[in-house]
C-alpha cells in the first residue's frame, strides 16, 4: 500500500507491468483477458491454486528454501503452463493462495530493486520503532536461535509418525524418546512462498504493528490505505470456490470474506474481525482486531492443526477462545463486557503468548 500511496503501482494493473518479464508473462491459461492484478492477488482472488499435496513441498530444512529466489518460486509455479489454476476467471472466486502473495511479494521487490525483507525491515517495521535484528525470515538472520520456540506435533500412535513422513519427509521428523503415546519433533525448516508466512519475531514485536493498523497507519500508511485494506473485495459478492476443495478435516475456520492481505473472520459467537490467522506444521497463530478497529488479540502459539486429527481441532478452538474470551473482558462496546472494562484509550490493544514448550517465538 506504500507503493500505492505513491502510485508507483495500481492495484487493478496488470502485474506483468510491474514483472517487466515479456518472456515469462503471467495469466490465466483459460483466461486470457481477465488480468492478474495486485487487487486480486492480495484478496486471493487470481483462481490460483496450487494443492496440497504439491504445497508440503515447500517445506525445506534450516534455510534451505533460499537456495532458491522469489523470482524462481514465482515462475515456477504461477505461470500458464501449470496446472495451477482454478477453473474459474480471475476475479470471479476466492481461493487462499500463499503463491499469490508471494508474487505480489515479487512485484516490490521490482518496482523497489529491493529484497523483500529488507524492504519490510526498512519501510515498514524500523520506522514502527521495530528491532529489526530481532525480525528474519532466514534463521541464518538471528545471532542465536537456541530460544526460538520448538515445534512438536502429538503422536498417539506410531501411525501418526508414519503420516508425518509421508507427507513431508524432507523435514526427518523424530519421535521424542519414550513410549506412544508422545511428542514428535520437528526442525526448524523454510517456507518458499515465505513472504506469506515466515517472518520470524515475537508477539511483543508484532504487537507494535498491529498498533499501527489500530492508528490507522500511523507513521507508515495513510488513513484511507488501511480503510482500503478493510473493504471486502467484490463488495461481497465473491464467493469462495468450491468449499469441499478448500476445506480441510481439522475445523480450521475457512475465510470467505478478504480484505487485502487481511479478511474478515466470523467467530463461532457470529461477531466479525480483521486480521489474519496462519497455520503450518507445529504453529498455529492467529492475530484479529475488532470490528470497530479498537481493540487486537494476538495468539502466536506451537500448537499444530494442519494434521488432520480431533487434537487439530481442540487446538484451533482453544485458540479461538482465547481471543473471544480476551475481546469480551476488554471490548468496551460489548453491552456483556465483565469488571475489566476501561476506558478504550488506556487499553488500545492486547496480545497473549499461548505457548505449548518455550516463550519467544
Amino acid at each position: 500500500m506504500q507503493l500505492v500511496e505513491k502510485e508507483l503501482v495500481d492495484l487493478d494493473t496488470d502485474v506483468n507491468r510491474y514483472l517487466s518479464e515479456p518472456e515469462r508473462r503471467i495469466f490465466h491459461p483459460n483466461y486470457t483477458s481477465h488480468s492478474i492484478t495486485l487487487r486480486r492477488l492480495l484478496s486471493h482472488s487470481a483462481s490460483i491454486y496450487v494443492n496440497p499435496q504439491v504445497r508440503n513441498t515447500y517445506y525445506r530444512p534450516n534455510d534451505d528454501v533460499f537456495n532458491e529466489s522469489l523470482a524462481e518460486f514465482c515462475f515456477k509455479y504461477v505461470n500458464p503452463n501449470t496446472p495451477y489454476w482454478l477453473p474459474k476467471p480471475p476475479g470471479t472466486v476466492t481461493s487462499y493462495s500463499n503463491e499469490g502473495t508471494a508474487l505480489a511479494a515479487l512485484v516490490v521487490e521490482r518496482i523497489t530493486n529491493m529484497s523483500y525483507i529488507d524492504y519490510v525491515k526498512q519501510k515498514v517495521l524500523a520506522p514502527l520503532g521495530i528491532d529489526v535484528t530481532k525480525v528474519g525470515v532466514r534463521l541464518a538472520d538471528f545471532v542465536n536461535t537456541e530460544d526460538f520456540v520448538k515445534h512438536y506435533v502429538y503422536a498417539l500412535n506410531s501411525s501418526h509418525l508414519i503420516w508425518w513422513n509421508r507427507q513431508i519427509p524432507q523435514l526427518h521428523i523424530t519421535q521424542i524418546p519414550g513410549n506412544l503415546p508422545t511428542w514428535l519433533h520437528i526442525s526448524h525448516f523454510g517456507f518458499s512462498p515465505y513472504p506469506s508466512a515466515l517472518l520470524r519475531m515475537s508477539a511483543r514485536t508484532l504487537s507494535v504493528y498491529l498498533q499501527m493498523f489500530l492508528n490507522n497507519g500511523s507513521n507508515i500508511l495513510h488513513s484511507r490505505s488501511i480503510a482500503e485494506m478493510r473493504i471486502v473485495v467484490g463488495g461481497g459478492l465473491i464467493s469462495p470456490y468450491n468449499q469441499g476443495l478448500a476445506s480441510n478435516s481439522t475445523g480450521r475456520r475457512l475465510p470467505s470474506e478478504f480484505g487485502l492481505a487481511w479478511y474478515w473472520y466470523t467467530m463461532s459467537n457470529g461477531r466479525r474481525y480483521i486480521g489474519h490467522t496462519g497455520a503450518i506444521p507445529g504453529v498455529l497463530h492467529l492475530m484479529l482486531v475488532n470490528e470497530k478497529n479498537t481493540l487486537g488479540v494476538i495468539v502466536l502459539s506451537n500448537g499444530d492443526a494442519t494434521e488432520p486429527t480431533d487434537l487439530s481441532k481442540e487446538i484451533i478452538e482453544t485458540v479461538e477462545r482465547i481471543h473471544m474470551t480476551l475481546f469480551e473482558c476488554f471490548d468496551v462496546n460489548l453491552g456483556h463486557a465483565s469488571a475489566f472494562r476501561t476506558k478504550k484509550t488506556l487499553i488500545k490493544y492486547f496480545f497473549a503468548i499461548f505457548l505449548i514448550f518455550d516463550t519467544f517465538v
